[in-house]
């Protein structure tokens, strides 16, 4: 019984090892940052506060921020964004994965998103801009621009 006692104690003591080594390289690979400069290029972003990305960035990771996420036009995320606040993208911007915002969604022409949109608040859509996966606003409005389109509505 001993035997038994001490190897679960030490398997539960090396898991939580891994899980705090996993938990501390995570942390590492995302940098809180505010401000990406125009033509800037980054990893993952985790800000502490609001997110603005100038035109032609490249963000190689997911972005997260506490509040608002403004990306510049023609700028590229390989990565999914969760906003604390609204989101909005400039024209010609990509975003590789799924964006969820706590208040409105604004897209600027011929942006595209590769996943889902998830908002709390209204959607407007640019003009020519695109969303390959469902939509959801909170408030059940979206409004497209002239030849904007989106895969699936979801109520």
């Amino acid at each position: 019984m001993k035997n038994i006692l001490a190897r679960i104690s030490m398997t539960l003591l090396l898991v939580s090892f891994m899980v705090l080594v996993k938990s501390t390289v995570n942390a590492a690979d995302c940098a809180d940052t505010t401000t990406l400069v125009a033509g800037g290029s980054s990893g993952a972003i985790c800000s502490s506060a609001a997110f603005t990305s100038g035109p032609n960035t490249t963000i190689n990771g997911n972005v997260s921020a506490k509040a608002a996420v403004t990306l510049g036009a023609t700028s590229h995320v390989s990565g999914s964004v969760t906003a604390g606040a609204g989101f909005t993208s400039g024209d010609s911007a990509v975003v590789d994965g799924s964006v969820t915002a706590k208040a409105a969604y604004t897209s600027g022409a011929n942006s595209v998103v590769k996943g889902n949109v998830t908002a709390a608040g209204n959607i407007v859509l640019g003009a020519n801009s695109r969303i390959i996966g469902s939509v959801h606003s909170g408030t059940g409005v979206i409004t497209y621009g002239a030849g904007a389109t989106v895969g699936k509505v979801l109520k």
